[in-house]
């Protein structure tokens, strides 16, 4: 992956790349649940966001 993101920086001439992010192997019901949890309320947690706005889609 670090080798696509290098040439496709290089030949774009800027990077695409989100910052500091990472994946995560769900490895069993908890874990999924965890994230399937945090993926389903994250929704209704927009308005707190400083960057939200009536008008974001």
């Amino acid at each position: 992956m670090g080798g696509i993101k290098s040439l496709s920086t290089r030949k774009i001439g800027a990077s695409i790349w989100q910052a500091s992010f990472y994946d995560h192997v769900i490895r069993d019901d908890n874990d999924f649940l965890r994230v399937w949890t945090y993926i389903d309320a994250n929704p209704a947690k927009w308005a707190e966001d400083c960057y939200y706005t009536e008008d974001t889609p």
